[in-house]
């Protein structure tokens, strides 16, 4: 699709009309579609534009990466895939998604929801890029074998529930040599065992009456109407072992992602940039499909 050139639109989006859904058969699946369809991914950080407009999806990027997650346009290589084929699962707002197409790539946004995608072309045309967006489901790639260059994914393979499926089907679609850049929550994480298990699980007492996946399901993604996606969390050791048995090949992992405040008191004095990469919320993985 061609889109326009970038401007100021303070026109707001369309009434909401019911947005298409991919029928699934899968509870988790559903309460993906559910969620964010409704809460787009990063939008509950913009504080000050009017939603929908160029400035408000420029505010969300302006906190992904100047307060959320400084390391994230290097360590994602955003600007190094120019004339590359790059597929996106689960592109959200189109917040990640436009940093690789405004540096070159030929883009593709396959999301599971519908909310998401109505988003990243608004997103997109505002800002004068060309992309191509994809209604679909991320363990069923409706691509051709051997497709793109480079597959990337950033927080939401850990959202579906046959997570070894969609890393098979993503080797499947690259082609020989491609290379997979993915985000997913690491266990081993301060925010894992302090947010999640002490504070939620012990000190509110909710593991006395629920699983941790029901406690992770309703406090680590932001809901407006009480969805609850399912969320997985994974050791270096788990997330390696997944991408071996896929066939993947030159795995390399890196832990990333604290934010100020989020260290206790008597360990403010060590730079989050630093913590995190010892105990961050995010495991970052790369790998190259054989050939």
């Amino acid at each position: 699709m061609s889109l326009t050139e970038p401007k100021s639109d303070t026109t707001p989006p369309p009434a909401p009309a019911v947005k298409p859904r991919i029928s699934t058969d899968d509870h988790y699946k559903e309460q993906v579609q559910d969620q964010w369809n409704e809460d787009a991914c990063g939008s509950h950080y913009v504080e000050k534009a009017q939603e929908g407009t160029l400035e408000w999806y420029l505010e969300a990027e302006e906190y992904r990466y100047g307060t959320y997650g400084p390391w994230m346009p290097s360590v994602m290589e955003f600007t190094k895939h120019r004339g590359k084929k790059v597929l996106e699962v689960g592109g959200g707002m189109g917040t990640d998604h436009a940093q690789f197409a405004k540096h070159g790539a030929i883009t593709t946004d396959l999301d599971l929801s519908a909310g998401h995608l109505e988003h990243a072309k608004r997103n997109f045309r505002l800002r004068g890029l060309t992309g191509e967006f994809v209604h679909g489901d991320g363990e069923k790639l409706p691509f051709p074998d051997n497709t793109f260059d480079v597959v990337y994914s950033n927080g939401v393979i850990h959202h579906t529930p046959d997570t070894i499926g969609v890393v098979r089907d993503m080797l499947r679609v690259l082609k020989p040599g491609g290379k997979i850049i993915i985000m997913v929550y690491a266990e081993n994480s301060w925010h894992y065992w302090r947010e999640q298990v002490v504070r939620l699980g012990i000190e509110q007492g909710l593991l006395a009456r629920h699983s941790m996946n029901w406690v992770m399901s309703g406090s680590v993604e932001k809901s407006t109407k009480g969805q609850r996606p399912l969320v997985k969390v994974y050791t270096r050791k788990r997330l390696r072992a997944m991408f071996e048995a896929a066939g993947f090949l030159n795995i390399s992992i890196v832990q990333r992602q604290m934010v100020k405040g989020e260290l206790p008191g008597i360990l403010s004095w060590v730079p989050v940039s630093l913590a995190g990469r010892f105990v961050g919320w995010n495991l970052i993985l790369k790998a190259r499909k054989p050939g």
